[in-house]
């Protein structure tokens, strides 16, 4: 059996899910600069993990 854990990483993406129903609902005219800044935050973040993941690697050898 799977057991299903409740990491910060689910918990991103479900507020990010609420945001974009909140918009898509309300607020349609800011749905492309929503999708957009959420782009720019995934690459931002990704860029940010690779340097981290690269300093450990300098560190352990």
């Amino acid at each position: 059996m799977i057991k299903k854990k409740l990491t910060p990483s689910l918990i991103v993406i479900f507020f990010w899910i609420v945001g974009l129903l909140i918009i898509n609902q309300y607020f349609h005219g800011y749905l492309k600069h929503y999708l957009y800044l959420s782009i720019i935050i995934a690459i931002g973040y990704i860029v940010l993990e690779k340097i981290r993941e690269d300093k450990e690697e300098e560190k352990d050898e």
